[in-house]
């Protein structure tokens, strides 16, 4: 089953096919979670196309993946034929399926892919399946500071979906979070947060006044 279409489409369509780790998912795991300080079983939300396996792979930590699209997953099982079975399509905001805790949940960029609610309730399973002091990294959850932040049509307060240009064209819903909404959403679902890291990119040439903005954090079950 399908659970996340628009991003199957674009898989399909051979774009947005990451292949290398996100450098700021590889510092702050560097940082604040490393393996030999006892984050060692790993779930990472929203796998893609796999840009971060290697990383944990490398790092000897027991690695497992949910992913919304039937068609990359198939091609990551293709890639990684060791840990296939460890990596799953699924809706992580309606489940996780895999059992056990983990000490670390890693996501780039993807809860911030639904809306309001739905991130909510991905937030709330996130800390039942962490152990007591397991962490959360987020890294490029989008911030109302974009300059798609008010493009497309309106979901819900912080959330829109059918932006036509730019990163986001074509891709569903997206969500943006200022410092009190995301504090909100963090600390709703009970989580401490051990650090927090806003990014600005202005594009200069060429002109067009694009900004990227978003969201770093770690975020500790206590």
């Amino acid at each position: 089953m399908n659970f996340s279409i628009e991003w199957d489409r674009v898989y399909r369509g051979n774009e947005q096919l990451s292949r290398w780790p996100w450098s700021d998912l590889v510092s702050y795991v560097y940082r604040c979670a490393k393996p030999s300080d006892g984050f060692r079983r790993v779930l990472e939300l929203g796998c893609g196309a796999g840009a971060n396996i290697p990383l944990f792979e490398a790092l000897g930590v027991d690695y497992y993946g949910i992913e919304g699209s039937p068609s990359i997953v198939h091609l990551l099982h293709g890639q990684f034929p060791k840990i296939k079975d460890k990596i799953a399509v699924g809706d992580f905001t309606q489940t996780i399926p895999f059992d056990g805790t983990f000490d670390l949940i890693v996501d780039r960029s993807s809860i911030t892919h639904n809306d309001t609610q739905a991130i909510g309730r991905a937030l709330g399973m996130i800390f039942s399946r962490l152990r007591t002091g397991g962490k959360l990294i987020g890294i490029d959850w989008f911030s109302t500071e974009h300059s798609d932040a008010k493009s497309g049509d309106v979901v819900d307060a912080w959330t829109r979906t059918d932006i036509r240009n730019g990163q986001f064209s074509s891709v569903g819903v997206v969500h943006f979070s200022d410092r009190e909404h995301l504090h909100g959403l963090l600390r709703g679902s009970g989580f401490e947060i051990e650090r927090l890291e806003h990014k600005l990119v202005d594009t200069v040439v060429p002109e067009g006044n694009n900004r990227f903005a978003a969201w770093n954090f770690v975020a500790v079950k206590p």
